[in-house]
């Protein structure tokens, strides 16, 4: 079973060096196993550790089909580890200002934490925001050591600057640092609707048998949006033993692309903790959590006007500020966590696509490609999942917080209908979903999103139906939490 925390060390967490010294009794299990819920609760502990991850020189930038490096920062890239402690459980959710996060450095922090401090693996969540202003992410060297990428980036070289050794190091040194400040704390949780935001991205067209995705403001050929959005603005108020908000965490359904440019930049959420600091103090942590939003965007079809991150952070910061002001329910805490690891195989590809793919392959970063740029796509998608395993194991978890309040984590970019069908079904009166979860599992669309076709359904590593699991494992997740 998951690591319990043994209630015979009751001051465990006071400092990083009483949980080394204590690893060696730690029990861990195995997967897909769930907590027996505390019969007499405990209080609630809270600790937070905020590192930052902005790549330090010129670097080249995730998001886009095209090259770019990075000629400055409009805001720093972090990282934010929430540590939830309740007598012998315990789980982080750990939010990284990136595009993805990779299995391959999420088992290693995972690896590094478990050895450290005995911490389950399995109770270890690690997210991604998805901003498109954030850095590449190069292949893992885990015999990179920080004094050989201080040195890389002091000479300004990014070739030789590995960004995942170095995000492995500041996400450690946060996780290590909320589990050293922990302390009682109290939750209350609101929600509010937005509608004005966020779009689907997706279209019926007059002139198409397919739907298209990004169509163009006031195309005339379009006849509808395909699917729906998911207005839910969630928003948890963390508070001390002396009532004082300290921290946050929000939840809202929209693409982080709407910066762009060569900046460095975390995107919305940077304006909603610019918002929210200036309401309760400059100390305040605002953690942002992207919800189902694979099919979503800020792009209005209709209006020429077009919201940037500014102006949109600053409205959902200003929407949950005036939330944390009025009727909050607060939550009775009962934490707990489960998993499920799911086997699930990659697209498959023929000899010749393979090889046609390689023979195109530097045509995919270039613009001015004879190719269409759902050619270019699927060249970059086949040229890459070729040389990927067939199976990949894939974690889908959940966190609760009360009897009717859960976080789900869901990897990859889930499509709004996967989430509105699992909030449907969930028996959480309040269930926050945060996907970009423990790996880069590109986009999941629904069944009908695959016959209809365009983008999202081309650059995806899992073939159809896998969103649907996605949704049953989190379910099943939801279910023994329940109980």
């Amino acid at each position: 079973m998951k690591l319990k925390i043994f209630t015979v060390f009751p001051k465990l967490l006071l400092t990083v060096s009483a949980v080394l010294a204590i690893s060696a009794v730690f029990a861990v299990s195995a997967q897909n196993t769930v907590h027996a819920a505390v019969s007499d609760p405990a209080p609630l502990e809270v600790g937070i550790g905020v590192t930052e991850i902005t790549p330090p020189l010129s670097y080249p930038m995730a998001g886009y089909y095209s090259k770019r490096l990075s000629d400055g920062v409009l805001d720093p890239l972090m990282l934010r580890a929430f540590c939830f402690k309740q007598g012998d459980e315990m789980c982080v959710l750990a939010i990284s200002d990136s595009i993805y996060v990779y299995d391959d450095v999420t088992a290693e922090v995972k690896r590094r934490i478990q050895e450290k401090t005995g911490l389950s693996a399995d109770a270890v969540f690690l997210v991604g925001t998805h901003t498109h202003t954030g850095p590449v992410w190069m292949k893992y060297d885990r015999k990179i050591t920080p004094e050989e990428n201080l040195a890389a980036a002091a000479r300004n070289d990014h070739e030789a600057f590995n960004y995942k050794a170095f995000w492995v190091e500041q996400t450690e040194k946060a996780i290590l640092e909320s589990l050293k400040n922990v302390r009682p704390a109290s939750l209350s949780i609101g929600k509010t609707s937005v509608t004005d935001l966020s779009f689907n991205r997706r279209y019926f067209m007059k002139d198409s048998d397919q739907v298209r995705f990004n169509p163009g403001v006031l195309n005339p050929n379009i006849i509808r949006p395909a699917g729906p959005i998911d207005p839910d603005l969630f928003g948890i108020l963390f508070r001390d033993a002396e009532k004082k908000p300290f921290a946050s965490l929000s939840n809202f359904a929209l693409h982080l692309d709407t910066t762009g440019g060569t900046k460095f930049s975390a995107d919305y959420p940077f304006y909603i903790q610019t918002v929210l600091r200036e309401r309760f103090g400059a100390d305040f942590i605002s953690g942002f959590g992207i919800g189902t939003c694979g099919d979503i965007n800020h792009v209005d079809v209709t209006n020429r006007h077009r919201r940037r991150a500014p102006e949109i952070g600053t409205e959902l910061g200003k929407r949950l500020a005036a939330l944390y002001d009025g009727e909050l329910s607060e939550l009775s805490p009962s934490l707990d966590s489960a998993m499920r690891t799911l086997t699930v195989k990659r697209q498959e590809f023929t000899e010749e696509q393979i090889a046609r793919a390689r023979e195109l392959r530097k045509e995919v970063m270039n613009t001015s490609s004879q190719l269409t740029f759902l050619e270019r796509v699927e060249v970059g998608k086949i040229v890459n999942l070729s040389t990927l395993p067939l199976e990949h194991q894939v974690e889908v978890g959940a966190i609760r917080l009360s009897s009717d309040t859960a976080i789900v984590l869901l990897p990859g970019e889930i499509f709004v209908e996967l989430g509105q069908d699992l909030k449907r079904r969930s028996p959480f009166k309040n269930t926050i979903i945060i996907e970009l979860s423990q790996t880069n599992a590109k986009y999941i669309p629904t069944r009908k999103a695959f016959k209809e076709g365009s983008y999202e359904t081309i650059n995806v590593l899992f073939p159809e139906g896998t969103g649907e699991r996605f949704i049953d494992a989190a379910m099943e997740c939801l279910e023994e939490l329940k109980k």
